[in-house]
């Protein structure tokens, strides 16, 4: 080799380790791209200079180029894949077969491309417009490209792992603001389930102490309104009357909150029930409301056992059966219907009278605690049963609705959800 061979060798290579001592000035894969791609095409004469990753094995994804292209990832055939892995570097000219696959890549015409497939998956292109390449300074070029596509790699990895450890981080405290959130939630719904508690053992004595003076007050009215009947005057007999009408209402609403704080507790006491003696037990204990109204309560149809809270659904069924007997239009012998089926999933029931109807501006409100129903402008009821049948239900898993039409009667419908026997109660 003779000295003007041995000194442009040396220039060469002096060159191209200093670009690659110059990449090292900073850590962000974009800049150290194209400082790198800048000072190569200004030293070697290039028009076109771009690094690809090569990803999946068929996928080139552009990192940076000069100048930039359009087209950010592109694929590749398996002919192109055996040039990558096979040949450290290729040439390529008009005649080569995949020269226009470079041209549709960078969408840079040139008279030759430079492939080189550097470091463990990286492809260096350079393009020349005018000028061919020499092959002995590409293979002078070859070792400190893939000294730069090794480092771009590492520098690649290396943010790779500080955004899996950013994301990480953040998921951390994604987790501990949730668990924090949790906590919270936790300890809110500790306090409301205390508080829930204490609120219904308040009920309980209130509506209970309530009870005592409550019947002293009506049986003492009952009492004076039949020691003075006929020596009253009008007003003070309808004084009397309406201390004694308010003692009643009064004891009314005791007794329901007293059913509400019982009925309401989450816990379910599952049993296989026999709805039609459920019925017969409530057809008893309405006895005197039937006997006066003439009633009757029908079973058409119903499934005979069903799995819930015996105490709860014979509330449930009792309020709406007293409901139908209360709500009865006048000279009218009321008739209540009930009828049952069930699926896979629920068992569904309908209880309907024909009584008066509600109206159509309470229906939304019916079943919100302390609503009430007015008729001939005396409200009726304590406001508390149509909430504690759906309180029932929905411990039940269900849903409850109605059907109504003013003067034509009411029909509600509710579900509950099949249920297993505990395997105490099975045994």
């Amino acid at each position: 080799m003779d000295d003007n061979r041995i000194s442009n060798l040396i220039i060469t290579l002096s060159s191209l380790y200093e670009l690659l001592l110059n990449v090292g000035n900073s850590f962000d894969v974009q800049e150290s791209a194209e400082a790198f791609l800048k000072k190569l095409m200004a030293q070697k004469n290039l028009s076109f200079a771009a690094y690809y990753n090569y990803e999946n094995k068929n996928t080139l994804v552009k990192v940076h180029s000069i100048p930039k292209t359009r087209v950010q990832q592109y694929e590749i055939d398996g002919g192109l894949q055996e040039i990558f892995i096979h040949d450290q570097f290729s040439i390529l000219d008009k005649t080569h077969p995949y020269f226009q696959f470079m041209t549709n890549l960078t969408g840079m015409p040139a008279k030759e491309y430079v492939v080189y497939y550097t470091g463990l998956k990286s492809v260096i292109l350079l393009g020349r417009k005018k000028s061919s390449f020499i092959r002995q300074d590409i293979i002078t070029w070859e070792m400190v490209l893939n000294k730069f596509g090794r480092f771009m790699e590492s520098l690649q990895s290396h943010h790779r792992i500080k955004d899996e450890i950013r994301i990480k981080e953040e998921q951390a405290k994604i987790i501990e603001q949730n668990n924090e959130k949790l906590k919270k939630q936790n300890d809110d719904l500790l306090n409301y389930i205390r508080s829930n508690d204490e609120l219904e053992q308040f009920a309980y004595r209130a509506s209970h102490d309530l009870n005592a003076p409550l019947i002293t007050i009506i049986e003492f009215s009952k009492m004076l309104a039949a020691q003075t009947e006929g020596a009253l005057s009008e007003k003070q007999s309808l004084l009397l009357k309406y201390i004694l009408e308010s003692g009643l209402q009064m004891r009314s609403l005791v007794n329901g909150i007293l059913d509400y704080s019982k009925i309401t507790g989450t816990t379910l006491n599952l049993k296989n029930i026999n709805l039609y003696e459920s019925i017969e037990t409530i057809r008893n204990l309405l006895y005197h409301s039937l006997n006066e109204t003439k009633g009757e309560i029908i079973v058409k149809s119903s499934t005979e056992f069903i799995v819930a809270d015996d105490t709860k659904i014979t509330q449930l069924f009792l309020n709406l059966i007293s409901n139908a007997l209360k709500f009865r239009k006048e000279d009218v012998n009321p008739q209540i219907l009930i009828k049952g089926e069930r699926n896979d999933k629920e068992y569904k029931f309908s209880i309907g009278d024909n009584g008066i109807g509600i109206p159509i501006k309470n229906q939304e409100k019916i079943f919100e605690l302390f609503s009430k129903v007015q008729r001939k402008g005396k409200i009726e009821g304590h406001g508390i049963g149509l909430n504690t049948c759906r309180q029932i239900i929905e411990q039940h898993k269900g849903k409850i609705w109605l059907e109504s039409k003013p003067s034509e009667g009411t029909t509600f419908h509710f579900t509950i959800s099949r249920m297993k026997l505990p395997a105490s109660t099975k045994a």
